[in-house]
C-alpha cells in the first residue's frame, strides 16, 4: 500500500483532486445578470430596424434571457440572447456557415438559417457573456445587426 501512495500515479490522483474545482468553476458558473432588454433601447432599435410594436418582451429558460421585439410593419422580427460564455462555441458547433465578424472580438461570427429560420445571427462574446443578435432576414440585415451590437456592446 505504501508503494502505491509513493508512486506517480497517487501524486496524479492528489493533483486532479486539488484541481478538479477549477475544472468545474465554468461548468458551475451563474447564469449571467446582463439583461437582454437593457442592452438597448427602443429609440436605438426604431432608428435602426423600424417603429416598434409595444415593448419588448423579456424572458429566461435555465442560463438562457432574451429580448423579443416586434414591429408595428408585422415583417420585421428581433431577439436579443444572452447566454454564458461558452455558449459562442456551442452558438458555433449548430451554425450551417458561420463566417467571422471583424471589430467584435476574436470570437465574433455571424451566421444564417441557423434551426432552419429565416434569421441572421450576431454572435459576440464579451467577458463572461455571449450575447446572440437575431433579425428576421430583410434588406441590410447584416449592418443593422452590426449597427446595434455596437451600441449594446458599451453597456456591459
Amino acid at each position: 500500500m505504501t508503494d502505491w501512495i509513493n508512486s506517480p500515479h497517487a501524486c496524479l490522483v492528489l493533483v486532479i483532486c486539488a484541481l478538479w474545482p477549477l475544472w468545474l468553476a465554468p461548468a458551475l458558473a451563474a447564469p449571467p445578470k446582463t439583461e437582454p432588454c437593457s442592452l438597448l433601447t427602443a429609440a436605438e432599435v426604431e432608428q435602426v430596424v423600424g417603429k416598434l410594436k409595444g415593448s419588448p418582451k423579456a424572458d429566461q429558460e435555465g442560463d438562457a434571457k432574451w429580448c423579443n421585439y416586434e414591429f408595428a410593419n408585422g415583417k420585421d422580427a428581433m431577439e436579443v440572447w444572452v447566454f454564458p460564455a461558452d455558449a459562442i462555441e456551442r452558438g458555433r458547433k449548430v451554425s450551417k456557415k458561420p463566417v467571422a465578424v471583424k471589430g467584435f472580438g476574436d470570437d465574433a461570427f455571424m451566421d444564417r438559417g441557423m434551426h432552419g429560420l429565416n434569421y441572421v445571427n450576431l454572435f459576440v462574446k464579451k467577458g463572461t457573456v455571449t450575447v446572440k443578435f437575431s433579425l428576421q432576414e430583410t434588406v441590410g440585415d447584416e449592418d443593422k445587426l452590426k449597427a446595434l451590437a455596437q451600441k449594446a456592446l458599451g453597456r456591459f
